[in-house]
């Protein structure tokens, strides 16, 4: 499996079993490659210098993760932070971004 770990400064890819999230990383961006709707929310987060972990949604073991907590979705993106999951159909709701959903989950931090 391969995640980047993004933060303010650099990139740390980890090609590894699992996913590994510092104790400062609290947010993961389950992702699809040709997705537009990610780009958009990887740049809101990194625009405010919010680490997080990227995650290709295709891979076998993203598609567990988010089957064993009850995602069922085939769009992109998915935003996990801790044990709550917002969908593309929460952070896309009506076809806009909700920045305002994705600030008060980063206030929340």
């Amino acid at each position: 499996m391969r995640a980047d770990i993004f933060d303010q400064r650099k990139t740390i890819t980890i090609e590894s079993g699992g996913i590994i999230i510092s104790d400062t990383t609290q947010f993961i961006v389950y992702t699809l490659e040709f997705c537009p709707n990610c780009e958009i929310l990887k740049e809101f987060l990194a625009s405010r210098g919010v680490p997080f972990v990227e995650c290709d949604m295709a891979s076998a073991e993203a598609l567990t993760e988010l089957r064993m907590n009850g995602i069922f979705v085939q769009e992109a993106p998915v935003l996990q932070k801790g044990d709550a999951f917002y969908t593309s159909g929460d952070l896309f709701a009506g076809g806009a971004f909700q920045e305002d959903l994705v600030a008060d989950l980063i206030a929340g931090a």
